[in-house]
This record gives structure tokens, sequence and C-alpha cells, in this order.
């Protein structure tokens, strides 16, 4: 018996998958026909009409949106709809995705095999995907654009595309951004709770602040263009230049920057990591700060008079933050222009509009996360039944806002701060050290604090760089690299020598 005991030992093995298979196969086949069948179909993954999307939206907005769309659409048309979510990154990812699929797949079948691209901020769609050429014009109805956009623009900005006849982008959402930090790191720290972005520069937070690379980042890229912008018309209303309050937001960007414990490639890891105690604080967008802040609850005995109070806060800098629209837009040689229009229009609806911000189970809301979003409709902010933020931004946006005329160095405001502080971090943050020990400290932190050059040269490296082929940007990135890194030995050398004195 002993012989055929290795026999019977390969007989298993080889059967073993097959029988697996029999095993399994016809329930996975029972399960699938349930689900196709009744009126949960929509839910079924594969069923009903195509939709592809691409977003770096989180999968709450994208699984409570795609159901309810599909909801919607099969009672108006008779059918649900399966979309079908490309997941590739932030924003840059989805420009690289753009910008590689137009020289392969566009170019031999005149289509990118994407329907819709949704979320990202508004600069993303102006700039980085309608310039170019990847987006297409869309007329909607005068009612959907009368009842989702009362108003054309929020503080100056745009809340849909206005460039033609026919808008290619629209704004769905509205974000603005600030501060997230943990309470108990900052107690820990006797650091006071930060109130505006210079307060992130302050030195007591060395090591302990995380930002987003802003080239990875569509939120931390506006973020950052917000801080230079306030230092633009700050500088203005003291009768400066903007120019030089250019200058002096990157100054105050790099001093920050120098008090990082890491650069993060994607904007959503930061509050989260706030939320852990790793670090102190971080730039957020409104609703992920909101939620993380919810997610982690409050302190028992922690607030005054013994209250209960909140681990986590989130602030928006009052008169320096950004009030903008998160876009959706319909895709040049999309493949299913019928419902991805569709798609458009339910968002726009009361109905969409009103799942960003309704509490999760509440009639009308999501079924299983609330999103924590603020519409962009204006008129449901008179009805906040069963919000989770009572918060109306056309009410309570002041007179600042991000403006076309100060954003011009976007373009390259991620290849400055990549090469002057994420590539250099090490080195920025011992030379801000050495500063700091310093008798002279106060006068070489004020010349840290100011860009080694303004907003008129920031424009001739953006065009610079935009004409120089791939190869041409690593040298020229070296080249500007060596520079900031002579910068800050200069600094520290003087640094020491102050302190030999």
């Amino acid at each position: 018996m002993r012989r055929y005991v290795p026999v019977i030992l390969f007989f298993v093995v080889l059967l073993a998958p097959l029988a697996l298979r029999w095993a399994v196969e016809p329930r996975a086949t029972a399960g699938a026909s349930a689900a196709s069948d009744g009126a949960s179909s929509f839910d079924a993954a594969g069923a009903g009409l195509p939709l592809i999307i691409i977003t770096p939206h989180a999968e709450s907005i994208r699984t409570e949106f795609a159901d309810a769309f599909s909801r919607w659409h099969h009672q108006q048309f008779g059918e649900p709809v399966f979309v079908d979510y490309r997941i590739y990154g932030g924003a840059s990812d989805i420009v690289r995705y753009f910008d590689s699929a137009r020289r392969t797949v566009y170019a031999s079948l005149k289509t990118y095999k994407i329907d819709l691209v949704w979320g990202g901020g508004d600069d993303l769609f102006e700039r980085r995907l309608k310039q170019p050429g990847y987006l297409q014009p869309v007329e909607l109805p005068a009612e959907v654009m009368r009842r989702a956009y009362a108003r054309r623009e929020i503080g100056g900005l745009p809340l849909y595309d206005q460039s033609g006849p026919r808008p290619q982008w629209f704004g769905t959402a509205l974000s603005s951004f600030g501060i997230v930090y943990n309470r108990d790191v900052l107690r820990h720290l006797a650091v006071p709770e930060p109130q505006t972005w210079s307060d992130l520069a302050d030195p007591r937070y060395r090591g302990w602040v995380i930002l987003a690379d802003p080239g990875r980042s569509a939120v931390a890229r506006t973020t950052f263009m917000v801080v230079v912008e306030r230092a633009m018309q700050d500088a203005i209303d003291a009768g400066r230049s903007a120019d030089e309050g250019w200058a002096r937001g990157m100054g105050l960007v790099r001093q920050i920057a120098a008090n990082a414990r890491l650069f993060t490639d994607n904007g959503t890891v930061v509050p989260a990591q706030v939320g852990t105690g790793d670090v102190a604080a971080g730039m957020a967008i409104d609703f992920q700060a909101r939620s993380q802040v919810d997610a982690v609850g409050s302190q028992p005995g922690s607030g005054s008079n013994g209250a209960a109070a909140a681990r986590l806060a989130y602030i928006e800098p009052v008169g320096a933050t950004a009030m903008n629209p998160d876009p959706i837009a319909l895709v040049k040689g999309a493949q299913h222009p019928e419902v991805a229009v569709r798609f458009i229009e339910f968002v726009l609806s009361e109905q969409g509009q009103r799942l960003w911000n309704t509490r999760a189970g509440a009639a009308g809301g999501p079924r299983r996360s609330s999103l924590r979003r603020l519409p962009i409709m204006e008129s449901v902010y008179a009805a906040p039944t069963d919000f989770t933020d009572p918060v109306n931004p056309y009410a309570s946006s002041g007179g600042f806002n991000t403006r076309r005329d100060r954003t011009a160095t976007s373009s390259i405001l991620a290849e400055l701060i990549q090469l002057s502080c994420i590539d250099l971090l090490d080195e920025l943050r011992q030379t801000r050290q050495a500063i700091l020990a310093s008798p002279g400290a106060a006068e070489l932190d004020a010349r840290l604090a100011v860009f080694p050059f303004d907003q008129q040269e920031a424009l001739a490296r953006a065009k610079r760089w935009s004409e120089a082929s791939p190869l041409e940007r690593l040298e020229i990135g070296r080249q500007w690299t060596d520079e900031f890194r002579q910068e800050y030995a200069r600094l520290r050398a003087e640094a020491r020598g102050v302190a030999a004195r």
C-alpha cells in the first residue's frame, strides 16, 4: 500500500483545484443571477449601462453617487447604470494618464476610454485639462444651469467654465482649506492652537508638521498658492508690489516646510496622520479634516469645566483661505456621452446636491457615509434639513478669495517647492536650525523668509520650464536645485560666523 501513496497524493494535488472550482462556481453563478434580478440590479457589478469616470474622490463619494445615480437613471430611463471608476491617484496622476493616453490610446482610437473626469479642483480642470484639449464642451438645459448656479461666481471665482458659449467644466461642490491640528500634541509641545498659516512656521513645530507634495496633490497645490496669494495681497495693501509679496509668500512656505516631518504623496493622508498623534498639524481640505475630527471623537474631561473636547480641530484662517469649486467635465472622445451628460445633470440636481451634506441615513442623504461636503447649489442652504455641517459658504465667504490674476505662477509652483523644499528638506531643516541657534537669528530668518527671486522671475522660469524637453528639464532642475543649495549653505555659514563672533 505504501507504494501507491505517492500516486494517490499526486492525483489529490492534481484534482483539488478542479474540485474546488466545481464546488464554488454554482454558488457564484447563483449569486450573480440573484443580484441581477429585481430592484437591486443597479448594485450588481457590470449590470446596466456603462459609465467610466476617472476621479481622485474617496470611496465613500464614489459609492454613494454611483448608487444614487443608478437608481435615479433606472427610474427616469428604465435602465440602471454601472459606474466604472478609474483610480490613478491625485490630480497630477490624472494629468499624466491623459498626457500618456494622448500619444497612444487616443492617437489610434480617438478616445481616452474615459467618459468623465470628476474632482480635483478648478485649477486642474481650467489649466491642466481644458487648455491641453482633453475636455469636451457641454450645453446643459437652461433650467439645470439656472438652478445649479444662481450666482456665476463666489468671491470673484467662476463656479463653472465661462470662457466660451458652452462650458467645458462644471463646479459640483465647494471646498475651502485650513489647518487640522491635534490638541493633545499641542499641549505636549506647549504650543497655542494655530490661527493662521504663519503659525505653522513657529520653530516649536519643528518636526511636527505634515505637508502634502503639491506635485502630486491638487489640495496641496491650491493651499500653498493661497498662502502665496495672501502674502501678495498683504504687500499690495501695504503699498508694495505683488511681485515682492509673492517672494514673501514663498519664503513663508519655506519656513513652514522647514518644520515638516515629511511630505506625503496624497493630501488625504494629512488629517489621518494628525489624528494618530504622530504629528501636530497640517494643511487640509475642509471635508477631509472635518470627517477626521468626527472619526477621532472627543476626550472626556479635557474641555473647559471638565466637559468633553474634540481631540482634533480644524480652522480656516480668517481672510486667508480660498473657497473654490470642485468640477466635473466630459472627456473628449467619450464613449458613452449621453449617460455621462445625464450624470452631470444628476450631480447638479437638488437630489444630487443634497447628497453632499445630508447626514447618512436621513431622507435624501447617503446610505452609508456622510460626505461632509458643501453643495454648490445656493438654494439648498435655505432648507439645511439634516445637514452635517450648518455652513453657508455664500453667506460666510469674505472679501478674500483666490483670483486668476494672482495665480499666474501656479504652473511652476509645485516644481519650485519640490526643488527648494522637498528635494532639499534635510538641508532646509539644518539651515533654519542653524539660523535659530545664531545670535543673528532675526536677520537671517527674515532672509530665509523671502524667496531668492520674485514673481516676474518665477514667470520667466515657468516659460522656460514649459518649453523644455523632459531631458532639458532634468538639467534645469539640477541647476535650480544647486542655486537653492548654495543659498542655504551661505545662510548656514553666516549663522556659524555670527555665532563664532
